[in-house]
């Protein structure tokens, strides 16, 4: 669950920091938080104008499930760190404890599309957090420390993120380093696998690099396996089938992502959004592993598993047995099944006019009212058809296909260029990710 919506009196309330999964503190430009184009030589990003000094109270709910209140200051919002419209920005609790919080600001938390891929990137998190929290695998996912979709600015708390984006990077990755960046993402869309999710999104924006491992971030972009596939993501790091929108999610759409990635790693250009790089046969690194990824159709791409046992057997063999059993799977299941059953119910158009329910006769109404004592259940929810077709919340995502107002900041943030203070005729160009 995302939200926790039982009354203050029936939740474990603390009155302390959250959990001891605490980073130590990271020096400037490591916590993701500092825009190199913004900040001169020395300069942090806690240095910037408009740093929020004043203390704050924080609430929010822990992944066990307790409710916090801590006092904290923020930094300033920085858009490049994560997909927009979603903003973050440094923060810091009393204790002396750091990290970032991903939010929605409150002109777009009102955007339904917006609330629900951070509903979703919570989601998301948790799971990954409660299946890998506790593995030497954990570093490779953000660390959620706390989250609240209550408020009029929803957010999530993670602790202090790792290196940098690829897309900001301005200096080459050694050839050691693009094989850890191609172990470790592989690595990733395996470790999902088996929790039955698939990530959407993973573009240079989205992948941090500290010169050791990789950590892959975006993680609104991840839905379950085997929901159908909606038109997401740009060209080229989206498969042809995912911009298609056609079939069913399955991990090899990831893969397809992790190899134009490393394309763009290794040789400074974005490759192909059909197929095959036309330069493949000349970056042995590429082909010697990765040429089957690129295959047009996901059937033909080798499977997350496949691949890593190609890359690094003895890690395969580990991760195959890396996951426990859930005890409470099923009423996980239960609870997605019943939250499937309520945004069916409220699926209705804003401007659609509602059906009046059936008038009462002799008999008494039954059918999903319930008897708060007193007398009559009310009546049942109308059975009539909308007026309008409807689909299902989640399936879109607003970013990539419908028209916005300001598409630059999206593209800036996946490619690595500027997105704020630039009005000059080079505006939302690339300024990085050039590694050759």
């Amino acid at each position: 669950m995302v939200n926790d919506q039982r009354h203050a009196a029936h939740r474990q309330e603390r009155i302390a920091p959250p959990p001891a999964q605490r980073a130590a503190p990271a020096s400037p430009g490591e916590n993701g938080v500092r825009d190199e184009r913004d900040a001169g030589p020395g300069r942090t990003a806690d240095a910037a104008p408009g740093r929020q000094d004043t203390e704050q109270e924080l609430s929010f709910v822990s992944p066990q499930g307790e409710l916090h209140r801590v006092l904290a200051r923020f930094g300033p919002d920085r858009p490049r760190v994560v997909r927009p419209p979603a903003v973050a920005r440094p923060v810091r609790f009393k204790d002396g404890w750091k990290g970032v919080q991903v939010r929605l600001p409150e002109e777009a938390a009102g955007d339904r599309a917006a609330y629900t891929l951070l509903e979703a990137e919570i989601t998301a998190a948790l799971a990954l957090h409660r299946a890998f929290g506790g593995t030497r695998f954990a570093g490779l996912f953000p660390t959620p420390v706390g989250h609240d979709m209550n408020t009029p600015s929803p957010f999530v708390l993670y602790a202090v993120p790792r290196g940098r984006p690829l897309a900001g990077l301005t200096e080459g990755v050694s050839l050691a380093g693009q094989r850890v960046v191609e172990r470790d993402l592989v690595l990733a869309v395996r470790l999902m696998d088996l929790i039955g999710l698939v990530h959407r999104g993973i573009v240079p924006g989205a992948v941090r690099w500290d010169d050791h491992a990789v950590q892959v971030w975006d993680l609104g972009s991840v839905v379950r396996t085997g929901r159908p596939r909606v038109p997401y993501g740009v060209p080229p790091f989206a498969s042809p089938e995912q911009r298609a929108g056609v079939g069913a999610t399955e991990p090899r759409d990831a893969l397809w992502s992790v190899a134009q990635v490393m394309h763009q790693l290794v040789t400074g250009r974005p490759g192909s959004p059909d197929g095959p790089p036309a330069d493949l046969a000349a970056h042995r690194s590429l082909a010697g592993t990765l040429s089957p990824v690129y295959a047009r159709r996901a059937e033909d791409r080798p499977t997350p598993d496949a691949l890593l046992r190609t890359l690094v057997p003895e890690m395969a063999a580990e991760v195959a047995g890396v996951l426990l059993p859930d005890p409470l799977e099923q009423y996980r299941r239960e609870f997605d099944e019943t939250r499937r059953r309520k945004h069916a119910a409220l699926a209705l158009r804003p401007h659609a006019r509602a059906v009046a329910p059936p008038p009462e006769d002799d008999g008494p109404a039954t059918g999903h009212g319930h008897d708060y004592g007193g007398g009559q259940a009310p009546a049942p929810y109308p059975t009539a058809p909308p007026p309008h077709p409807t689909a299902a919340p989640g399936d879109f995502t607003g970013y990539e296909y419908e028209p916005r107002p300001d598409r630059s900041r999206l593209r800036t943030w996946i490619s690595g260029g500027r997105t704020s203070g630039t009005t000059g005729p080079d505006r939302g160009r690339s300024t990085g990710g050039n590694h050759r």
